[in-house]
């Protein structure tokens, strides 16, 4: 599970070990982190079956596995 905190922390950690300024966490920087953490949740969670992936005409819709439940 996403913490907010945790992602605002490390965005701004990071920028601070690298000497970066302003060391703060925009939204949008915030948004890419927690939308890659949540890509790699689902590829997940479809590689062990709990959900199934169905392509739709404008991208992807998932469902829950009830043979895994």
């Amino acid at each position: 599970m996403i913490i907010a905190k945790q992602v605002i922390s490390s965005i701004i950690e990071e920028k601070k070990k690298n000497n970066k300024e302003p060391s703060i966490a925009s939204f949008t920087e915030i948004q890419s982190v927690v939308i890659r953490s949540l890509k790699s949740e689902i590829n997940e969670l479809c590689k062990t079956g709990e959900i199934d992936k169905h392509k739709t005409l404008n991208g992807w819709a998932f469902t829950i596995n009830i043979r895994n439940k």
